[in-house]
């Protein structure tokens, strides 16, 4: 499992139910071209999309082997509404894969990830739900309270359009100030790895780095459930189980 770049990183895990989508409908979801890759994986862009930042890292400590820091960086861009940890959080501890196993909790992890009836997630979260016990869901639902109060949208949303909001307003290295046209000059690295690995001599226009997608709230919560809605990989957090299902 390596993913390296951002492309390859907003992918969703394993999911019951899989739903087809074209390749053509899938590129019209992310519409990324090389440029737009240099933007995502710069090191101001991540600065300010700390959901995707935290799941990049997680996902490079999933590679390392080290699951405990992915479950501790997969909190962290929870907590900015990002929906694929939340998701990867969920697998993590429905498999116990390198982490103690609780499947109460990654029940209400996974309710969680399907909060805005994403099909694929909501099909994981009915699959996990008649898998549990009776003592396992009562459970499920007491744990679930407390993780939306901290992690749901209506909260979450708010932290990271804060943080794109305030870095917007920051000069980018290489910019003009109140300048919307002209060059940008970004580090871009691996987000994956412990260094990154940043390469400071990428150019783009500031109309690129600045199109409203990755920073006008609406249209950046429209763009990350597109990609929720059509993914098009997979990131493996454990090898499958079967589990027993629940009359």
């Amino acid at each position: 499992m390596a993913a390296t770049c951002w492309s390859k990183a907003l992918l969703l895990i394993p999911l019951a139910g899989a739903m087809a989508a074209s390749a053509e409908v899938r590129a019209q979801a992310a519409e990324l071209d090389p440029q737009d890759m240099d933007v995502i994986n710069s090191e101001s862009f991540m600065s300010a999309h700390p959901d995707q930042l935290n799941r990049l890292r997680g996902l490079g400590a999933l590679r390392r082997g080290e699951n405990d820091q992915a479950i501790r960086q997969f909190r962290i861009a929870a907590r900015y509404a990002d929906k694929l940890s939340q998701a990867l959080l969920a697998q993590l501890l429905w498999s116990g894969n390198g982490v103690t196993q609780d499947r109460a909790l990654a029940y209400a992890w996974m309710d969680l990830a399907a909060e805005r009836g994403t099909p694929l997630l909501v099909a994981d979260r009915e699959r996990y739900w008649q898998a549990l016990s009776p003592e396992e869901r009562e459970r499920a639902l007491h744990e679930g309270k407390a993780i939306y109060a901290e992690y749901a949208d209506k909260v979450a949303k708010p932290r990271l359009e804060r943080e794109m909001r305030v870095t917007r307003k920051e000069t980018v290295p290489g910019s003009r100030i109140g300048a919307n046209t002209g060059q940008l000059t970004l580090c871009v690295g691996d987000w994956t790895t412990r260094d990154g690995q940043l390469i400071c001599n990428k150019q783009v226009s500031s109309l690129r780095y600045y199109q409203k997608r990755f920073w006008e709230p609406a249209q950046y919560w429209a763009w990350q459930d597109q990609v929720l809605a059509y993914p098009s990989g997979t990131i493996e957090v454990g090898a499958p189980q079967q589990q027993p299902v629940v009359d």
